[in-house]
């Protein structure tokens, strides 16, 4: 009889003791994604584009009226013509520019700026 007692006791804190008593941890929300975090405006985009594609990009002469002579013409392009620009510039398989792509951070980052509506 000890034994049964002794052996029901052992049972009963060995479920006692696997059962959860922690509180679950509070809803925070959705993580963020990685464009969350990322502060970048017209301007930083536009100092990029300038000193990588503007020699080609200017002007009458641009490719496919691709003109990012001024920000203001850069931004209107890119807005306009979102899908080209991505897959020309952003894609894995990007050609522009011609010397080379972009570093994966800044790519994601312009990424980031449009996605978020070409913000100033």
């Amino acid at each position: 009889m000890k034994t049964y007692l002794v052996l029901l006791g052992l049972l009963a804190v060995t479920m006692y003791s696997c059962t959860n008593k922690e509180a679950a941890a509070p809803d925070t929300g959705p993580e963020p994604s990685g464009c969350d975090a990322v502060v970048i405006n017209s301007s930083d985009v536009y100092a990029t584009i300038s000193s990588r594609c503007t020699s080609c990009h200017s002007g009458p002469t641009a490719p496919l009226g691709a003109d990012f002579s001024t920000k203001a013409k850069f931004v209107s392009f890119v807005s306009a013509n979102t899908t080209i620009f991505r897959l020309r510039v952003l894609s894995a398989q990007a050609d522009m520019p011609p010397g080379g792509q972009l570093r994966q951070s800044l790519r994601d980052s312009i990424s980031c700026w449009i996605d978020k509506g070409l913000p100033e």
